[in-house]
């Protein structure tokens, strides 16, 4: 994130503010919270905001702005305040485990070093493994009087129901374009031109569209429009050559969110040309397909050369390619 963010400076979720403001004016901001809603939207971005406004040193009796200039505030906007902690699922592993959390409930168990709360974020909670769930149930059923847990998801039907019974819970909606393009212009040096793609292609997710604006979209999208065009009338060569330029880590991502796009493209234009009949279908079953594999790609690591081979290959045939 190119900045740290305030109530003030965050864009959107107005009345949900306005609910954590309140509470924290009357010193009641609850214990356990679980900010849930699209994925992307703002939600860790809150929880940060929150967390500065309660560990300010200097924030004003009955006040919910932080000073942004305390010692405190420094040291949260620099990821080393003593009484914070985030919790997510680390490089090497694909979920938040048990350790993790065993390790943030003896956190929110201490006294707090510099201010009145322990604060805890996890981020996405929806992450965790069962053994991991279990473990964050004991802190939720005996919170420390002193701790603030925040726990995230753009999935919470995923945690356990006892998990959610136990948290306030906070909607967050998704954003409108505009109000997506305003974050994203605030975070990146782009042209108005590749923040508006990058927002069309992002899904509502403020990630996504920083991401592909720091990776130079304009002349990436051309690239991709070019090779895209091209599957179906060349021949395997050239097709798995494509697939092989677009799997190196620096350009999948940013590949597959072009890819995402591209096929809905398609798919409403084959609605426009045949009224969602057989074109329609095939298109819709070879998109289901690609998302499956892909999304698979991303999370158990496959081999993201085979991976596009086979989609451009499907594709290709689907276009009438013969191999």
């Amino acid at each position: 994130m190119a900045f740290f963010p305030t109530f003030e400076t965050i864009i959107g979720h107005d009345s949900n503010i306005s609910g954590m403001c309140a509470a924290i004016k009357v010193g009641k901001p609850g214990h356990s919270h679980l900010f849930h809603g699209p994925k992307g939207v703002g939600k860790a971005a809150t929880a940060l905001a929150f967390a500065q406004v309660l560990l300010c040193k200097d924030r004003e009796e009955g006040s919910a702005k932080s000073c942004g200039v305390c010692s405190s505030c420094k040291k949260i906007e620099g990821g080393q305040h003593p009484d914070f902690t985030l919790v997510e699922m680390l490089e090497d592993k694909t979920r938040i485990t048990v350790e993790q959390i065993r390790e943030l409930s003896a956190f929110l168990s201490l006294t707090p070093m510099e201010s009145q709360w322990k604060i805890a974020l996890i981020d996405d909670g929806a992450q965790m493994n069962i053994s991991a769930s279990n473990a964050l149930l004991k802190t939720l059923e005996e919170p420390p009087d002193q701790s603030i847990l925040i726990i995230n998801s753009s999935r919470p039907g995923l945690l356990l129901p006892t998990i959610r019974s136990r948290c306030t819970k906070t909607r967050f909606s998704g954003l409108r374009d505009e109000e997506l393009f305003e974050i994203v212009g605030k975070i990146v040096k782009s042209s108005s031109e590749d923040i508006k793609q990058a927002v069309a292609m992002s899904g509502g997710d403020v990630a996504q569209a920083v991401g592909l604006c720091e990776s130079g979209l304009g002349e990436e999208r051309q690239r991709f429009l070019r090779d895209i065009e091209e599957i179906g009338s060349v021949n395997l060569s050239r097709t798995c050559s494509i697939a092989e330029y677009w799997s190196t880590a620096a350009r999948f991502a940013t590949m597959l969110l072009l890819l995402k796009a591209w096929f809905q493209e398609q798919i409403r234009g084959s609605v426009e040309s045949d009224g969602g009949g057989e074109s329609t279908r095939n298109w819709l079953s070879l998109v289901q397909w690609a998302d499956d594999i892909m999304r698979q790609a991303m999370v158990v690591n496959l081999n993201r050369r085979l991976v596009l081979e086979s989609v451009f290959i499907k594709l290709a045939r689907l276009r009438g390619a013969k191999f």
